[in-house]
């Protein structure tokens, strides 16, 4: 937020300027999603992570970001030189969150919808593909999302490192969005037959 005092000067000096005629009116920009962030440093946490081969690279180097930030990593695949396919790394990263061995997970492949898709299948995992910081916060604070999903097509090293710092330091808001969450889990208990 802009300094009351500087704020006056300013308008004053813009009033003085163009004399008494113009209204002036100053405001702060709204603050980015990175500004609003909590204050103080999260607690660490164990993250799963893993990709397909079109992810690999970005993996590697998500996994290593991940470890300058205090946290620890759980790697689960692939490895160079070892392509396997996206359900087979969602599901390895997916039961790694939803039986509490790791508080999070990120997986990374091509697109990102198909390690997504996969990983919602097994219950407890709420999977969110996201393209951008405001969509990796959103699927924190409102969703709950305990999986961030990576396209290496769309996302470049330095946004997904903003992205995963943001997405692991975002708390979920509660409230009104937990009514919502619960409903998620309720479909996912329940699910729909379809045999008519």
């Amino acid at each position: 937020m802009m300094d009351e005092d500087l704020t006056k000067r300013i308008a004053e000096r813009v009033k003085q300027a163009l004399g008494e005629k113009s209204a002036v009116r100053l405001e702060s920009k709204v603050p980015r999603a990175e500004e609003r962030l909590p204050r103080g440093k999260p607690p660490p946490l164990k993250v799963a992570i893993g990709s397909d081969q079109r992810g690999f690279t970005l993996k590697c180097q998500l996994a290593e970001y991940l470890g300058e930030l205090g946290h620890s990593v759980v790697d689960c695949g692939m490895t160079e030189g070892q392509p396997r396919d996206y359900p087979e790394i969602a599901l390895a990263v997916s039961e790694k969150v939803a039986r509490g061995v790791c508080d999070r997970g990120v997986l990374i492949d091509m697109v990102g919808v198909g390690s997504a898709i996969a990983a919602n299948k097994i219950k407890g995992i709420r999977a969110g593909a996201c393209y951008d910081v405001e969509a990796a916060r959103s699927s924190r604070l409102h969703n709950d999302a305990n999986v961030l999903v990576l396209g290496s097509s769309f996302v470049n090293r330095g946004l997904a490192r903003r992205m995963v710092r943001i997405w692991l330091e975002t708390p979920f808001e509660g409230g009104r969005h937990q009514k919502r969450v619960d409903m998620i889990s309720k479909l996912e208990i329940e699910g729909l037959d379809t045999r008519f």
